[in-house]
């Protein structure tokens, strides 16, 4: 079994995680639950408003890099970008497009859901540990 602080003192705390800027998650979880329909627990993707677009993508690596270059393109020069993770992630952290290429690879190795959200919440990338990347623009 393994120790509640692994991801905090293990993963958080070393390169390119251990600089980054930590926040609560629920008020993230929040801003989504306003704001997407919902079917349970999980969003509705059917039914989101802006412009959608979805991938499934089986290959690991491919759906981590894929999600990295969705990420990576939407990020304006010095805007920041909110990440939070629905299991292990012990916190949300922020970061920037100074390191959100080795930053993002880092948080899609922790196997949990990833919610990528610009901070004025123009866009978000999803993605599963099923294989699904949603994004959303102009929301």
């Amino acid at each position: 079994m393994m120790n509640n602080n692994y991801w905090r003192e293990t993963v958080y705390a070393v390169s390119p995680l251990d600089g980054l800027e930590r926040r609560d998650m629920s008020a993230i979880f929040n801003w989504l639950n306003l704001h997407f329909p919902s079917c349970g627990t999980k969003i509705d993707w059917g039914r989101v408003q802006g412009r959608h677009m979805h991938w499934k993508i089986t290959d690991d690596m491919r759906l981590a890099a894929t999600a990295s270059i969705e990420v990576c393109r939407r990020i304006q020069s010095g805007s920041v970008v909110e990440h939070v993770g629905d299991g292990l992630s012990p916190y949300g952290v922020c970061f920037t497009d100074d390191n959100a290429p080795s930053v993002v690879a880092a948080l899609l190795e922790i196997p949990e859901h990833h919610y990528f959200l610009a901070e004025d919440r123009s866009w978000i990338v999803v993605v599963t540990t099923e294989g699904d990347l949603e994004v959303v623009d102009q929301l």
